[in-house]
């Protein structure tokens, strides 16, 4: 089954960080992609764009509504995603929590459906 995993996180930390910080955040990542593709686990991801750069779109009485960023108010935003072909969710559960990103925000797992 293909779940994703979808990284949530205060994008204001980043902001924060130093070189060295962000270097050693984006080594984790990457040897964390490197352990989902050698465990045959791995069918994408992505790092998104920051929130700002985010339209929403909604269609009232035929009429497009576009507003910037994201619907919800939350300091935490989708940084981005990885979709694992794993058995279970307890699976899914297990690789979400070596994600970096669950360090220092929330990783949410849900399953895809496939028709």
């Amino acid at each position: 089954m293909h779940y994703m995993l979808l990284i949530y996180g205060d994008e204001s930390v980043w902001a924060n960080l130093s070189p060295d910080q962000i270097s050693a955040e984006m080594g984790a990542y990457f040897a964390y992609s490197e352990e989902l593709a050698k465990a045959g686990v791995l069918v994408g991801g992505d790092e998104l764009h920051p929130v700002s750069t985010a339209k929403t779109i909604s269609v009232a009485d035929g009429k497009n509504k576009v507003v910037d960023g994201p619907f919800a108010e939350t300091k935490e935003a989708l940084g981005g995603y990885y979709m694992v072909n794993v058995e279970t969710i307890e699976e899914a559960l297990a690789w979400a929590a070596k994600c970096p990103g669950a360090r220092y925000g929330r990783i949410e797992v849900r399953p895809i459906v496939m028709r």
